[in-house]
């Protein structure tokens, strides 16, 4: 498959993109680590709408859509805390994965908030396509922490700046 795809911030009037692809990647890509009866509340949680909104108003993070011809598959949210970005939100539909748009979205993060010395990610500790992805991007496993979501455990994912220009190449 042959993909030009094409990575922009998004406004708030365009969080439904989010939540509509959050709505079709959680059920399925959580299944198998989280138990079902949990993923409707946390992606309830995760993704309120007034949450969202709050996220880029409030709280400096900034919505990263990626577009495959015409169609939206995926998107991120990173905000900058110092000299650190921190993606908070990465989710590419299982159909266009292991095309590069995951570390395309994560680099469209890096331009935006440059200069920085290092990205980071929360991951589910247990969700190993996740944990798998970012290793193979160049983060490291930094430490476990109780996760924000009904007690479960992430990993702190790591990856320093020059790290990822090494990736881009």
């Amino acid at each position: 498959m042959t993909l030009t795809p094409q990575t922009r911030p998004i406004s708030v009037s365009e969080l439904d993109i989010v939540r509509d692809i959050a709505m079709q990647v959680w059920p399925k890509s959580y299944r198998a680590s989280i138990p079902p009866d949990q993923i409707d509340s946390m992606i309830s949680q995760a993704f309120d709408p007034d949450k969202l909104e709050d996220d880029i108003m409030q709280r400096g993070h900034v919505f990263f859509v990626i577009r495959a011809g015409r169609v939206d598959v995926g998107f991120c949210s990173a905000h900058l805390e110092g000299t650190r970005i921190w993606i908070t939100k990465l989710c590419v539909l299982p159909d266009f994965r292991g095309f590069g748009l995951g570390k395309a979205l994560i680099r469209a993060a890096q331009a935006h908030f440059a200069p920085a010395h290092d990205i980071v990610m929360c991951i589910h500790k247990d969700h190993d396509p996740a944990v798998n992805f970012c290793l193979r991007s160049g983060f490291k496993i930094a430490r476990e922490i109780p996760s924000e979501l009904d007690g479960l455990t992430d990993y702190v994912m790591l990856m320093p700046m020059s790290q990822m220009e090494m990736c881009a190449a």
